[in-house]
């Protein structure tokens, strides 16, 4: 029974279904913000395109490079469905919103497959990868739902664009601690370049700026502010523990399933304010 679930937790974690919901819930975050309704469809289009996409990131090297290590039949069955629900819903989608997939893709491809001859991808690039991570998770999280609303508030876009980028920037540190013995050199990650001290200080720097201008933000917005501050300081705590020898499951379960406790938060402190 204990190997049942460990090998269904396993597949859980491998197959990015754990990954997809925690985008989920930060797209859920951005629609709580408008007064309109969470949009169903573009809520089921941020799962399946998140899925698709880190199984694409992640198993595609090993397709290009004819690696001996095999794909499980489930995680291959659920990211062409996925890809085959992603590009149904593409359609569904307002014109902007389709715009701001189509770059969000487009950083995932350059993420991913060396172009014009090149024999690396902008993943390898120095200092690329942290940045393309984020902005493509702000704009899967905040530029897709709030896009797709009617009249959507483009200044509270960049507001709270500004406020995911920020938590989206720090956790990708945690993994590149995580990586810091077995990246190669060529990278020039943030703990390559300055070290896991310093790049934690940075982190808690950020998180302290990020907090600040969601308290300027949101004074007095507790259902929006207070699971803002629950998940910056859990991030903070995660990012002071994190290693070199930290389990994979930290970082892959506990530090990516933050987001999903940011909208619990939410949906509980709701019931009080």
């Amino acid at each position: 029974m204990l190997k049942i679930f460990k090998n269904c937790f396993n597949f859980y974690i491998k197959s990015s279904l754990h990954v997809a919901l925690s985008v989920s819930s930060l797209g859920l975050l951005s629609f709580n913000l408008s007064t309109g309704a969470t949009d169903k469809n573009v809520l089921i289009f941020i799962f399946f395109c998140t899925l698709f996409a880190y199984n694409f990131i992640k198993y595609y090297p090993l397709v290009r490079s004819k690696s001996t290590r095999k794909i499980s039949t489930g995680i291959i069955v659920l990211s062409v469905s996925s890809a085959v629900v992603t590009f149904g819903l593409f359609f569904t989608l307002t014109i902007i919103t389709r715009g701001i997939v189509i770059l969000g893709g487009l950083l995932v491809f350059l993420y991913t497959i060396p172009f014009f001859g090149e024999n690396s991808n902008w993943r390898n690039k120095k200092g690329w990868k942290i940045n393309l991570v984020a902005l493509s998770w702000t704009l899967l999280t905040v530029g897709v739902p709030l896009t797709s609303l009617t009249d959507f508030p483009q200044t509270l876009i960049l507001k709270w664009s500004f406020i995911q980028f920020v938590y989206v920037w720090v956790a990708t540190l945690t993994f590149e601690i995580r990586d810091f013995s077995i990246d190669t050199l060529s990278l020039r990650t943030i703990p390559q370049q300055l070290g896991i001290r310093k790049t934690k200080i940075i982190g808690f720097f950020l998180l302290i700026i990020g907090l600040i201008f969601a308290i300027f933000i949101f004074p007095f917005n507790y259902w929006t502010l207070l699971p803002i501050i629950i998940s910056y300081s859990l991030l903070g705590v995660s990012l002071y523990f994190c290693s070199t020898q930290m389990s994979i499951y930290f970082t892959n379960f506990w530090i990516e399933g933050i987001p999903i406790i940011w909208w619990l938060s939410s949906l509980l402190i709701s019931y009080f304010y």
